[in-house]
């Protein structure tokens, strides 16, 4: 029988070695739909930094407040994912989130709206006139076709007089679809929409939304960056303390690669990035 010191030593490394290879580890799908890296279903894959939830095979984002939007599709070649909008409360032209004040990403996560989007804003204040003169609020917008074409929204918000629509991507609107009593109360969402085409032929409702590029995975020793290709264990140049799996010389990080997520493009050493330079007295 082993001493007791050996089992803890060898209980030690491998413990290490688990959790080293789950937190590289690409995450499963979630029902039918992929989840790339880095985004994160759990603690043992993905970056957490990432993370979204798989709820019975369903992909959930959340937001602020407590309010989750499902993910409807993932693209990670442009790092963007769709959410579907709640639409409205029943009988009501009223979001179905408006208790809380809309969509509502959190700014110290990695996600935001992008300017893909086409929002209709419905239930309006006069205020709104008076204050976002960037909206398009007139009788002839494009937010009164869209009331008279969908039947829910006819129902609903038809006898309203004062609805408008905007593009995502502004500083406003950055991190949020913001709806409240003295402002808007509903809302709707379209991405990439074509404004010439009949509502029955509009696509269905969502709101694209784009992840920040992750950095190199954090490590401790040198075998931590062992399954990421052309890498090595070397301080962070950004946070002093902390360790990353950097890419070796005449090599690029590339997080969209799939299954080598790490450093699988070569490149000119004559074209390498600041940081390539500056980490050429550590390799």
């Amino acid at each position: 029988m082993l001493p007791l010191s050996i089992l803890i030593t060898m209980v030690m490394l491998f413990s290490r070695d688990c959790i080293t290879v789950m937190a590289l580890k690409l995450c499963p799908k979630c029902g039918r739909i992929p989840v790339p890296y880095p985004l994160s279903t759990g603690p043992d894959c993905g970056d957490p930094w990432y993370k979204v939830r798989c709820i019975a095979g369903t992909l959930w984002l959340d937001a602020y407040k407590g309010s989750s939007y499902r993910i409807t599709s993932i693209n990670p070649m442009t790092k963007t994912l769709i959410i579907r909008p709640p639409g409205l409360a029943k009988n009501t032209c009223t979001a179905a989130d408006f208790g809380t004040q809309g969509i509502q990403l959190d700014e110290k996560l990695p996600f935001n709206i992008t300017s893909a989007n086409t929002v209709m804003i419905m239930n309006c204040s006069a205020t709104v006139l008076q204050e976002y003169v960037a909206l398009n609020c007139s009788s002839t917008s494009v937010c009164h076709d869209y009331i008279r074409g969908n039947p829910e929204a006819k129902a609903n918000c038809g006898a309203l007089p004062i609805c408008c629509w905007y593009v995502t991507g502004g500083t406003m609107h950055t991190y949020r679809i913001r709806v409240r009593p003295e402002r808007c109360s509903a809302y709707q969402s379209f991405v990439n929409l074509d404004m010439n085409l009949p509502v029955s032929k509009w696509p269905v409702p969502g709101l694209e939304i784009e992840w920040l590029s992750p950095r190199e995975p954090e490590c401790k020793l040198p075998d931590d960056c062992n399954d990421l290709v052309n890498s090595m264990c070397l301080p962070d140049l950004v946070n002093a303390g902390q360790r990353r799996c950097l890419c070796k010389r005449g090599f690029q990080w590339n997080s969209i690669q799939v299954r080598e997520y790490a450093c699988g493009v070569k490149i000119s050493l004559r074209r390498s990035t600041d940081m390539n330079r500056d980490l050429e007295d550590l390799l």
